[in-house]
């Protein structure tokens, strides 16, 4: 399928790309990880041979959120969103981005997001899960506080999508969990577990009851929550909980409705999309691959162009979905939206499919 829109694709900014690969990385390939995280030029051949039209770009986690001096933080969001908007000014029909913002400071964060959508053309933001504080770095502050209300207030207002992306741990976490179990830290668990915690904070805390037109997006199939909603909504007792914020007469599921959505970044599980389809509708789920992270564009591009959906199905979240969220039928980026199935060549890529939910063992860049 041709005109794919992929979201949950990162850079990093050329002064600290290879060294910040190494996070995830061996030495030899936090080289080339961090040069794959630099080169957004280089990225349209790719693109062009995978059937994608269109990468929304986002700094790097941890990107400011790892930084706990708020001033440097701010600094770095300031710097990242100036250089992206110079890349998509360059090519505004290839790539279009999200900001980057700390979030020490609530109120500084809404300056700066409104700079960067309103003067800067940013399409939403990318918050890479918690903002580390303090002097050791342990600190950790969350977005279902009720200071960050003017962000969401702000979110709301800009009528931009926040998309929730995972980072490592703070030190005092790693030694607590995973210190004697470091393979499980990052993407293989550590990320999903950290993340859904904090979704869940959002949603419990009413986030969406107070601000019902913001609109929350998560990649990785939904960081394990879709497949536990049942469990979730049967758990979620309110005698048991009276002090829980988020509306009586709401569940979690009403929330996917309304306000969340997911992505299928590194997360190429025919059985799983199916079954994600089948809790939440394809209509609150999108395509994305997770580059420079997953091994190209081609791996995911070619299992999901022959992954067993309707073809409307695959429409709306290869192409459809992303484009009407993030408003890329607009000026610059100026996006055909509701393209015919025939125009789009649905089918178009072949190669080996992987044999539903059998153990797909690969090396990733991404690691403990």
């Amino acid at each position: 399928m041709k005109g794919k829109i992929i979201l949950e694709e990162a850079f990093n900014l050329p002064r600290l790309a290879e060294e910040e690969a190494k996070l995830y990385a061996s030495v030899h390939g936090a080289v080339l990880l961090g040069k794959a995280l630099a080169d957004i030029d280089g990225r349209i051949a790719a693109m062009d041979e995978a059937g994608v039209e269109m990468q929304v770009l986002s700094l790097t986690s941890p990107g400011c959120q790892g930084v706990s001096d708020p001033a440097e933080a701010h600094r770095m969001a300031m710097e990242s969103n100036d250089y992206i908007a110079e890349k998509v000014r360059a090519n505004p029909t290839r790539f279009a981005s999200f900001a980057a913002v700390s979030m020490h400071d609530p109120n500084q964060a809404v300056r700066e997001l409104t700079r960067a959508v309103v003067e800067l053309g940013c399409v939403g933001v990318m918050l890479n899960d918690f903002q580390s504080s303090g002097p050791d770095g342990n600190t950790m502050l969350f977005y279902d506080d009720p200071k960050y209300d003017i962000f969401w207030a702000a979110v709301e207002e800009l009528d931009i999508l926040v998309y929730l992306h995972p980072r490592l741990p703070t030190k005092r976490i790693f030694n607590e969990l995973y210190k004697d179990r470091k393979w499980l830290q990052a993407s293989a668990w550590g990320f999903a577990n950290q993340l859904s915690i904090h979704i869940l904070g959002i949603a419990t805390s009413g986030v969406f009851d107070r601000f019902p037109g913001v609109q929350l997006a998560f990649g990785h199939m939904g960081e394990h929550i879709p497949f536990d909603l049942w469990r979730l909504d049967h758990k979620l007792d309110r005698d048991r909980f009276p002090d829980m914020k988020m509306a009586k007469n709401k569940t979690i599921r009403d929330y996917f409705a309304t306000n969340m959505h997911i992505t299928t970044s590194g997360h190429f599980s025919t059985r799983s999309l199916q079954s994600a389809i089948a809790e939440l509708s394809a209509s609150r789920i999108m395509f994305s691959i997770d580059y420079p992270y997953e091994d190209g564009l081609m791996e995911g591009s070619t299992w999901f162009d022959n992954v067993p959906l309707s073809q409307p199905d695959l429409l709306a979240i290869g192409r459809e979905n992303a484009l009407k969220l993030l408003k890329l039928d607009r000026a610059p980026h100026n996006l055909k939206p509701g393209l015919s199935l025939k125009q789009l060549e649905v089918g178009g890529l072949k190669g080996a499919i992987y044999p539903d939910d059998a153990t797909h063992l690969r090396t990733h860049t991404r690691g403990a």
